[in-house]
Formats: C-alpha cells, structure tokens, sequence
C-alpha cells in the first residue's frame, strides 16, 4: 500500500495531467497554427532565429517568435489569411515565402537557410525586435565563442572557454571542478541533450567532454533558472550537441602537447539520417617535461558519438558518451585520483500536424564514478547512476504559451571507503531513489514593454513531500529604447542529491555522494538575480548583473586537527552575492570583450559542529572558493588566413587555513608514550582565515591556415599559457607546508588536418 506521501505524490499527478488531457475540449480554439522549424544547409536546428510574420502586401509586423534549442517555434489563433513569413538569423541569407492559411489548419514549414556573410547588418536590427529570451543570469555560448579562448589544442573548449564568464571559479588550474556564484560542484549540473551528467570536465582544468566541432551551443544558467530545470540548487550547464551533417562528410584529425583528436560527421542517408564521432586522448604524460616545462602525472580521454534522424513529423537524435580520468592534482599530493562518466540517450522532437502538440522526449542512462587511492593502498570510491524518462509540451491556453513536462528518475548512489570520511550511514549499501519531477511555465506580456515568465515546479519521492518551487522573472523595456532591457528574477530551489570532499585539502577533488534522507531534509537554495543589457549599435554591448543566494544545508568538513585521515560531515549555511559586468565589442573579424565580478561567500554553523576550539557559538568563514575580485580580458582577430587569441586573467586570493605545526596526541593515562607515541595532528590558524596571493595569467596563441587542395586544410597553432611565467599559488599542503603553484609557462605547437 502506499503511505502518506506515495498517496501526495499520487494526487499531484492526477491534478498535473487531468487539465493537460481535457484542455483541447476546454481551451480548443477554431483559427490556424503555423509550425516552424528552421536548420542549417547541414540539417543542425538553428537556435535564436527570427521568424517574422506580415499579412500579405502589408509592412507592419504581424506576429514575431525566436526558434528554440530545437529550432522550432509556433503560431498560434493565427487568422485564415495570405501571410508572408520572413526568416532571418546571422550569417544566414534571409529567407521569404508566402503562406495561405486556411480555416483550423495546422501547418508546417521545414526551412534550411544559406550561409550568406554578406547580410549581417539587416539581421541584427531585427535581432533586436520584442523581447529576449530572458537571458538573466545566462551565458549563451556559440560553438564560434568557444574557439576564442587558447586551449593548447586547434579546437576550443567549454573548460577554457567558461573561466571567462563571471562568476565561475576553480579552485586551482587542476581537479576538473567548477564553482559558479558561490554553489559548489555537486549543487551543478551538466545536461547534455538532457543526459545529466555529474562532472564532465578533466582533470588538466583544460578541456572537457566538449570540444568545438561536437558542440552546436550551450547555455551556462548561473542561477534565476526556469522551473524546467531541477535537481540543482545553484548552476545548470545546458549542452546542446550538434548533428552530423546531413549532406556531406567532413572530418579532422589534431595532436598537440597536451591532447590528441580525430573528429567525424556525415549523412547515412542524405537529408533523412547522419553520425558524428569524436575521440581525444591526452598527451601530457608523453610530453610534459618538455622545454623544461613540468612533468604532469596525468591521463585522460573522452568519447562522443551521435546518430540523427530527420522524419516529416519529428526529429531524433541518440547519443552516447564516455570521459575517463585518472592522475595527481600535483606531485606533492598523495591521492591518486580517477573519475569517469559513462552515459546513452535519445531525445526526439515531435513537431508535426499528426501531433495536437509540439512535444519532446528523452530517455537515458549515466553513470558516474569517482575514487581515491592514497599511497598506503586504501580505496575511497563513490558512484551515482541516473536513470530518467522525461516528456515536455508546449500549448496556447487562453491566448498564452505553456510549456510543461514530467521527468521520472532515479537515483543510486553507492559508496564504499576504507578510511577518512566518516559517513556510515551511507558506506556499504546501494541505496535507489525514485522520484518524480514536474513543472509549468508560461510567459505574459504585460504591455509591450513588460514581460512575465513564471514557472511552478515539484519534485517528490517516498522519503519527502512534493516542493513547491516558484520562480519567476520580470523583463522590461525601459528608457523608452528597444536597445535596453532590465531583468529580476526569483527563485526556490531544491535538491535531492548532493556531495562532499575535504575543502581543507586542495590536493584532491574526490567526493561523496549522498541522497537528502541521509541528513534529514532536502538542500535547498533561494536565488535573486537583477539585470541591466544594453546594445550601443550593432556592435557594442553592456551587460550588468546583482545577485544575492542563499544555499541551507550545504555539507563541510568539520575541523578535525587530524589533516588528510578523517573527515567528519557537518551542515552549514552559505551565502554568496556580487555583481559582473560584461562588455562585447564585436565588428567581424575583431571581437573584444572585458569581464569583471565581484562576490563575497561566507558559510555559517555552530563551532560546536565546525571545531571546538573556535571560540563562538556560531562561526562564519570564507570557503576555499570564494574570490573577491575577478578581471579578464579576452582578445580574439581574424586576418586573412591568421588568428590571434588572447585571454589575461586577474584574481584575488581565494582562503586558506594557516598552518602552525605538528604533535603528537598521546592517549595519557591509557597508553604509555613510550609503547604508543601517539597520532599526527596538525595545529591550525583559524579556518580559512588568510588569503594566498593575487593570481593573474596571460595565454596568446597564433593560428595559421592552409588549403593543401580543394576541400582539405591544414591548420597550425603556435601559443604559449601563462606566457610570462607567473608563480601562481595553487595550495599549500596541509601535510608538509609546502606551496604548491599552479602551472608554469606551458609553451605548445599543434597540428591539425581536416577535409570536407
């Protein structure tokens, strides 16, 4: 039989899906809807396209929509007319064709557009028509971006790249962690296509499982996100992948000093189906050392792999990855490190007139495991398997667009330790979680210069209530100007699933999952965002945001003086606010942009929880990841067959827990000093109570083309990170004292063949 919250969970279903079932009888409405969905010559959605709608031989705007991830967007109560449908989106020819609608039609249109440089100018002026998306607190990120950045290879990557948004900060330049706005990794999460994957970034700090050509665009949601994303409290990494082309074969190979690639794509059968393969294995421990450079110990791959179908009515993509990781964050650490993710799925996309409603589809599996070996030979290991089913709609109900979906998933985490971590509850079982996860969303335009988007979502399982978490943001059009917008949003956040590692040693980045039972409640995040964007032109853009979070439950380490043997959990409350402002200047093929950000973090608890000898009843600290300031300034130039990049970084110390030596604890009276001298302990400073140094680091590199034949190029790229040689602390080993710094002058020359 069920219990009381079975029966909860039971009762939220019925009401989610009962008006879902019964609003075509309710909500029916008696004019035309018009399906669109607009792709590239090589069958890839093309995201942000303008899609404008005039009655015929009129030239005021009728209706207006921007296509989605999928490259879809629909009319709807359109009335029964001759109508002229222009579509637009840059470095694509424009697009015209006239449509009769007639009476209760659904119609579809399938457009390719054409790569046409030559028309940038007229796509942005109506790029800027209406309202945005409501880009609050998002970074939207083209495949283009990505190559901007120097990433010791001839393809950019998302690792690279995302250290430029404001906001992200690593703890050093290894472990493959991310901590964006003060949440830290295990409160993230990486969609791929879906597909939610826990840590897809290697341990270089380098690259990650997405590299350029695999990647159609991504969005880093740094908090104020829609209800369509759960199982997050403070970030959400939302990767699109792209695929393959449709029409012909193209492919490349790559190597470099620090990772070698081979990449293919091409139609299986032209215009209906095609695969994408991409493999990169890295090449550090083979060349590190090189030009005095530092010797590395570490290795890496990852693979990626699509198959795509393109039908009348819908389109299908399957998808599988795996990432392997394995090394030393550095040679002073004594843990050895792996991780991996493994992971299949398949999302389809129903758009056509067989279906009442535009609909989506996903279902997949991953896998997630990481472990740490010290020298002694124990063996900390823990793993998370996904298992999900997800169907997302769209509709017009009373004249607004409702998107809506349920997600299933389950959750099993298991965790096994030989030392350290002080988790018992959870070590040595698997424990599985079923859950369930919904959520609405529309938008409401109040006038033509505001804008509602509200969304409601709730998850729930048998070991706790169904959430109730609202968000919603506001977007406007102030200064009587469609070049600027003002943004809020608001948000409750929960999570069902969370994770912790030892911040007080640097030297490691394993970490324990666990599921919320285990600590009594779910964890949980209140997100404030404001946000100012305006275009001076075409080609000059500001981009200012505030924001303001509160994250409860986050698990810590508690203070043990025995350093890097046992690690004691403990709950804390964080709070992270600050502002970045961005500035884009873009005239092709010269691109500028310079990014601040300023965020102070501080978690808070009870010391009798923290450590006994802080002498408070309740103690707050700065954690490992919290960086004051941060600049950047990214250089990118095209000329002729040359490009330059440049990226200089600047940040302020993060915190660090001062040293001021070693005893002995001897167990007097009940042991004899001379049979038993006792255990090491380590005699701390307050916690993270100093700061290392200020941190900056310039990367050039020069990029230069040849075409060897028609339809096959090869590319070189001369570069060098850190080009001055900076001394940039990493850490300091609680163990031994010594400073550990971040990587050295790191000079490369890479090669790359490609052929379409």
């Amino acid at each position: 039989m069920f219990n009381q919250k079975g029966i909860q969970i039971l009762k939220l279903l019925v009401l989610f899906f009962v008006p879902v079932i019964l609003e075509h009888d309710l909500f029916a409405q008696t004019n035309s809807t018009l399906r669109v969905v607009v792709t590239d010559e090589g069958g890839d959605p093309l995201t942000g396209a303008n899609v404008l709608l005039y009655l015929e031989g009129e030239t005021e705007l009728e209706e207006y929509c921007v296509t989605s991830v999928n490259g879809f967007c629909e009319f709807n109560r359109l009335r029964p007319r001759t109508y002229k449908m222009r579509i637009s989106f840059l470095g694509f020819k424009t697009f015209e064709k006239l449509l009769i609608l007639r009476e209760d039609d659904i119609r579809v249109e399938r457009i390719e557009l054409l790569v046409d440089v030559e028309q940038l100018g007229e796509i942005v002026v109506e790029e800027e028509r209406g309202f945005t998306t409501g880009g609050l607190g998002i970074t939207r990120v083209e495949a283009e971006d990505l190559g901007r950045v120097p990433s010791v290879s001839l393809d950019g990557d998302l690792m690279a790249y995302i250290r430029t948004v404001p906001g992200v900060v690593s703890i050093g330049d290894s472990g493959g962690d991310l901590y964006i706005r003060g949440g830290t990794p295990a409160q993230n999460i990486v969609l791929v296509d879906d597909l939610p994957i826990i840590k897809p970034f290697h341990i270089s700090n380098l690259f990650s499982a997405f590299p350029e050509p695999v990647v159609n665009n991504i969005d880093v949601l740094a908090g104020g996100f829609d209800a369509r994303y759960m199982s997050s409290t403070s970030a959400v990494i939302d990767v699109n992948l792209k695929s393959g082309d449709m029409s012909r074969y193209s492919g490349s190979g790559s190597l470099s000093p620090y990772i070698s690639s081979i990449f293919l794509e091409g139609p299986v059968e032209e215009k209906k189906s095609s695969f994408l393969v991409s493999g990169r294995a890295s090449t550090v421990k083979s060349f590190s050392g090189y030009l005095g450079t530092e010797a590395r110990d570490i290795e890496f791959y990852d693979l990626v792999g699509r198959y795509s179908i393109n039908g009348d009515d819908f389109m299908c993509n399957a998808t599988a990855l795996i990432t392997d990781d394995q090394g030393r964050i550095s040679e002073v650490s004594e843990a050895y490190l792996s991780w991996t993710n493994t992971g299949i799925g398949m999302r389809c996309f129903g758009f056509g007139g067989a279906f009442a409603l535009p609909f989506e589809a996903s279902i997949g599996h991953t896998t997630f495991e990481n472990r740490e070996v010290s020298s002694e030979g124990t063996n900390n290991r823990s793993s998370v398997k996904q298992t999900f089913m997800r169907l997302d709609f769209q509709d017009n109900w009373l004249g607004h667009k409702f998107d809506f979906g349920l997600q299933i998933l389950v959750h099993t985490v298991e965790t096994k330790i030989d030392q350290r971590f002080a988790v018992l509850d959870i070590v040595g079982r698997e424990r599985r979680y079923p859950m369930y996860q919904l959520y609405i969303k529309s938008d409401f335009n109040v006038s033509e210069r505001v804008k509602v988007i509200t969304s409601l979502g709730s998850q729930a399982n048998v070991h706790f209530s169904p959430t109730v978490e609202p968000r919603v943001r506001i977007i406007t059009k102030p200064f009587a100007s469609q070049n600027s917008e003002l943004s809020f949003a608001f948000g409750r956040y929960f999570q069902a699933i969370d994770g912790f590692s030892d911040q007080r040693d640097a030297g490691t980045s394993f970490t324990i999952y666990r599921a919320s039972d285990s600590v009594g409640r779910l964890f949980e995040s209140i997100h404030r965002i404001a946000g100012l964007k305006h275009k001076f032109g075409s080609r000059f853009t500001v981009n200012v945001e505030g924001y303001y979070m509160n994250h409860t439950g986050v698990p810590v380490a508690r203070w043990t003086p025995v350093a890097q043997v046992f690690v004691e959990p403990v709950r804390a409350n964080s709070k992270s606010y600050g502002f970045n402002t961005s500035l884009e200047y873009q005239l092709k093929p010269l691109f500028i942009s310079v990014n601040y950000g300023y965020s102070d973090v501080t978690y808070e608890s009870r010391s009798e929880s923290l450590g006994a000898w802080i002498d408070q009843e309740v103690f707050t600290y700065s954690p490992p990841h919290d960086q004051t300031h941060q600049l950047n300034t990214l250089f990118s130039a095209e000329i002729e067959k040359f490009k330059f990049n440049l990226i200089w970084e600047l940040g302020t110390g993060k915190p660090y827990t001062q040293v001021f030596g070693f005893d002995l604890d001897v167990n007097v009276p009940n042991v004899s000093p001379t049979e038993n001298p006792g255990v090491a302990r380590t005699l701390y400073s307050e916690p993270f109570g100093s700061r290392l140094p200020y941190y900056h680091r310039l990367d050039v590199s020069i990029q230069r083309s040849f075409d060897i034949s028609e339809g096959i190029t090869f590319e070189t790229e001369l570069g060098c990170l850190n080009a001055y040689d900076r001394n940039n602390v990493f850490y300091v080993d609680l163990n031994t004292l010594e400073r550990v710094d971040q990587t050295a002058i790191l000079p490369y020359l890479a090669a790359k063949i490609s052929f379409k």
